[in-house]
């Protein structure tokens, strides 16, 4: 299975539209002074980062852990989720595109 490679602040977008299940570090080469940022979405894929420094993979890992521990991939509003939203004002009022024409 290949790899889709990203940027960290890409996988952390992942994060933040609730698509990571897991996240790892691996090592790079035998030194550990390179790593990089592993995770597995809910649809089974894996995406990795290139090969960046130990402690800044390990810093992108901490987050995206903190950030699943404490559910946040449960408070975004996901394409099924979308029926339960109510009283979203969907139409223009006259009032409001008359004062954006004002300013």
């Amino acid at each position: 299975m290949t790899r889709m490679t990203m940027k960290g602040r890409d996988i952390e977008s992942l994060l933040f539209m609730g698509k990571i299940k897991s996240v790892n570090v691996e090592y790079c080469d035998e030194s550990k002074k390179m790593a990089k940022v592993v995770v597995e979405t809910i649809d089974g894929d894996i995406v990795e980062t290139e090969c960046i420094a130990t402690r800044a993979a390990g810093k992108i890992s901490v987050v995206i852990k903190h950030y699943l521990r404490m559910g946040v991939d449960k408070l975004i509003i996901q394409n099924n989720d979308i029926s339960n939203v109510k009283n979203v004002d969907t139409e223009v009022e006259e009032d409001e595109v008359q004062d954006r024409q004002d300013t």
